[in-house]
């Protein structure tokens, strides 16, 4: 297994967050979500908001630049953030710790812009 990466763990927790609690929901709620999502462009680029970060992280990574790699590690940052505060009024004890473990990640982010 090759190294994780601080972006890569934010990746992987906030995405298991939110399809173990999607999945949670109860069949007629998860179509009412969907639909919801399909009628807001405002949800559609908060849902973008991954895909873009993990694609300005990569292009950074491939062209050596520090500022996108950090701009597309935000997105994910960011993302985690909003899903942790999605879930708040209905898992109030896993968001916190979502959030916390989002936090603690995100700190080792902005690390390199103090040196």
């Amino acid at each position: 297994m090759g190294k994780v990466t601080v972006t890569g763990a934010i990746l992987i927790i906030t995405g298991w967050f939110a399809l173990v609690e999607f999945d949670s929901f109860p069949e007629s709620e998860r179509k009412q979500i969907l639909q919801r999502i399909k009628r807001s462009p405002v949800l559609i680029l908060l849902i973008a908001l991954m895909p873009a970060g993990i694609f300005i992280n990569m292009l950074g990574v491939f062209l050596g630049s520090l500022s996108m790699m950090i701009f597309g590690a935000s997105l994910i940052f960011l993302q985690g953030v909003i899903v942790a505060l999605l879930f708040w009024k209905r898992k109030r004890w896993k968001s916190i710790v979502l959030l916390a473990a989002i936090v603690m990640l995100g700190i080792f982010i902005y690390i390199p812009l103090l040196w």
